[in-house]
């Protein structure tokens, strides 16, 4: 080669970039050799995210790629979907951060935590009370029979308290009473508070009518299922909606007494069980026997009470942590096969199959 073509070939090879993988290739590889390996330890996986976080937390391409590809193996780790709701919403639009709510509450539907966390975004993002109001129902709608929904009824209240609409606030504080949570004495204060309040407001006459002469039989007159809590609500204030009825608050008044009775009779019955929950969230790691134990009373308990949907809702609740264990996969799924419920049997089959305890279930799906 003549020194001129060399020496321009040294020049060319020198000024030639160097060609460094990018982030997001750096970490497509690292998956891809967890997956090669077949390695499903929690921990590597965790230390990925931590590393993610440390190296890119600014580069959403990485933080998607490693969250999603860490979900898909531990769907119910509730605590990762908020967090990787919470880089969405840092990084990207409301609605990027509404898709993964959305995805989180469809692989973990029962998780008061995650509710809790979608509840509070929605109070701040959505424009309209009614929207917000809308996502509390449809929260409580899965998870108004956990002992710790408290947390999400105080989201509630606090939202409401801000808007200053008594007759939601009504709402809230008598259907906390419908079932036992672990602040259920406290709202029962409250809602006694909330009645005081309303009789003052009603005319002197009326206040004579209420005021010491609602008797304990008829505060527990009646089957609880016969409560029309919505009519109650409804017939609260006068067609112009502005004075309180005082019949309607009486009804209103003897209708919470009843549920507090009730739930008061359950929260003595349940507290043991709850006090023995030491880990209610998702772990590879295993749980020691007394708490298995526990569980299985806890159920054994519920499906003697015989409310369907609480059963259901606990079995939701208690497969979070034992997920791991066909024994209560195998239980749920029986139970309500035997109750009519053969949807939600082969449902829960099919989850526990395609991703906890592939070996034991896929032979009873």
């Amino acid at each position: 080669m003549e020194p001129e073509a060399a020496a321009a070939a040294l020049v060319s090879d020198a000024a030639a970039p160097e060609h460094h993988p990018s982030q997001l290739d750096v970490f497509k590889n690292r998956i891809r050799l967890l997956h090669d390996r077949n390695t499903h330890g929690f921990d590597a996986w965790v230390s990925l995210i931590s590393a993610a976080e440390g190296m890119s937390a600014d580069d959403i391409d990485v933080i998607s790629l490693v969250y999603n590809s860490f979900l898909l193996e531990f769907p119910l780790c509730y605590g990762y979907w908020i967090k990787y709701a919470a880089h969405k919403a840092r990084l990207c639009t409301n609605r990027d951060v509404v898709d993964i709510y959305e995805q989180a509450v469809q692989a973990v539907p029962h998780s008061v935590d995650l509710w809790v966390s979608y509840c509070g975004f929605g109070t701040c993002a959505y424009e309209e009370p009614a929207d917000i109001r809308s996502l509390f129902e449809r929260a409580l709608s899965l998870v108004e029979k956990d002992y710790l929904c408290y947390r999400l009824w105080d989201k509630y209240i606090e939202f409401e308290t801000s808007q200053k609409q008594l007759i939601q606030l009504a709402s809230i504080y008598i259907n906390t009473l419908r079932f036992p949570t672990k602040k259920l004495h406290m709202y029962y204060e409250s809602f006694r508070k909330l009645v005081t309040l309303s009789e003052q407001e009603v005319t002197s006459c009326a206040a004579e009518r209420l005021s010491g002469k609602m008797h304990t039989s008829e505060m527990i007159d009646g089957e609880d299922s016969e409560l029309d809590i919505s009519n109650i609500i409804a017939d609260l204030f006068d067609q112009k909606g502005v004075h309180l009825s005082p019949e309607a608050l009486k009804r209103y008044s003897s209708a919470g007494e009843r549920l507090y009775k009730r739930s008061s009779k359950i929260y003595k019955e349940i507290c043991c069980f709850e006090a023995s929950i030491k880990r209610p969230f998702f772990h590879v790691k295993p749980l020691d026997e007394d708490q298995l134990e526990n569980w299985h009373q806890y159920l054994d308990f519920v499906e003697k009470n015989g409310d369907f949907d609480w059963a259901v809702k606990l079995y939701e609740r208690c497969l979070i942590p034992c997920a791991n264990y066909s024994e209560f996969w195998i239980r749920y799924s029986e139970y309500v096969d035997a109750k009519g419920g053969r949807e939600i049997a082969n449902h829960a089959l099919v989850r526990a199959s395609s991703c906890f305890v592939k070996e034991s279930c896929t032979s009873l799906y």
